[in-house]
């Protein structure tokens, strides 16, 4: 089958595609939490859920690529694979928080004890193992087609894991500081979701497939670009989005830590939204601290790319600093004022 695709003779384009494949499950795994995080927090049992669902579709996906390699070894069946999951990661921004309420709506009547660890764990079966689970299938499926003989074998499966572990690593930092605080979540999912899409159809261009007789590439296409239309929407929550508030006060520490998804300028634009115009935003820093670098004046920046406004204050008698945010510029007289 090799000599058939001759895109396959190239190893930079095999290590890509490995690179990428663990980057985007890395992507995944984060942004699973971020969709969860409404319904049932981003507590350790949240975060064990996720990590252990998306490790046991690793898993499956391993041993099931394995057996598919050795049996059938049709490289248009893994970049298949890799459209789907690419198409299913691009509609979880748009179809997965339904799948939790549905979920949620049917447990909530059936569960007594346990219903965020089972509802949770349901969610992540349903929404996340499937794409990981055919992403888990890449690396067997590259071996097979990469190692040309036993004298290269130990080499290509080291720089393929190697490639691997470095999309993973990649794919941890990049959302978590890059594209979830400057993008959101949403257009997360969607970025890793397109670039599985566009590795899987430089496959079949390059190929020369016939699309009469691959489908699924057009049409991975369209859907992509549906959801691409229609999942724009930066919360996951079903929250009324018309309702607005005078104040809102921020205060979920964890301990003395402040939760990823609430100190993103997503989170702080969310918070904009929905206060009045002249409304104002109160963050509880929790501790004070003085100087350039520490982590108040990190989230004090952030704040202050979605607020015009931005003032804080040692509260007496406390280790506490209040933070007041507001994109009236009148805020300090009407502060005054009251």
């Amino acid at each position: 089958m090799n000599r058939k695709r001759p895109i396959l003779k190239n190893r930079c384009y095999l290590y890509l595609t490995e690179f990428f494949a663990g980057m985007s499950v890395m992507a995944v795994e984060l942004g699973a939490s971020r969709l969860l995080a409404p319904y049932f927090s981003s507590s350790q049992i949240v975060w064990t859920i996720i990590i252990g669902t998306i490790m046991i579709a690793m898993a499956l996906g391993n041993i099931y690529g394995g057996r598919k390699a050795d049996k059938a070894p049709n490289p248009d069946k893994l970049y298949g694979r890799m459209i789907i999951a690419a198409v299913w990661i691009a509609l979880i921004p748009v179809v997965g928080k339904y799948i939790i309420l549905g979920i949620s709506a049917l447990l909530i009547f059936t569960v007594n004890s346990n219903f965020l660890v089972i509802a949770g764990f349901a969610a992540c079966m349903v929404i996340f193992v499937f794409p990981l689970f055919l992403l888990g299938t890449v690396t067997p499926s590259l071996v097979k087609f990469s190692v040309d003989s036993l004298d290269d074998s130990g080499s290509v499966v080291g720089k393929l894991n190697a490639s691997n572990t470095i999309g993973s690593i990649i794919g941890t930092f990049v959302p978590t500081f890059i594209s979830i605080p400057a993008c959101g979540t949403v257009i997360t999912f969607l970025i890793f979701a397109g670039i599985l899409l566009f590795l899987a159809i430089v496959y079949f261009v390059s190929s020369k497939v016939n699309f009469s007789k691959a489908k699924k590439v057009p049409i991975s296409i369209c859907i992509f670009l549906i959801c691409v239309l229609l999942g724009h929407e930066s919360s996951f929550a079903f929250w009324q989005s018309d309702l607005t508030y005078d104040v809102i006060m921020v205060d979920a520490y964890q301990d003395i830590t402040i939760p990823f998804q609430m100190s993103t300028k997503e989170f702080f634009s969310l918070v904009r939204d929905h206060l009045a115009e002249d409304g104002v935003m109160v963050v509880n820093m929790n501790m004070r601290g003085n100087g350039e670098g520490n982590i108040n004046q990190y989230l004090a920046d952030t704040i202050s790319t979605v607020f015009s406004e931005v003032y804080t204050v040692d509260v007496d008698g406390s280790t506490n600093r209040e933070l007041f945010a507001s994109n009236n510029k009148q805020c300090l007289n009407t502060y005054q004022e009251n």
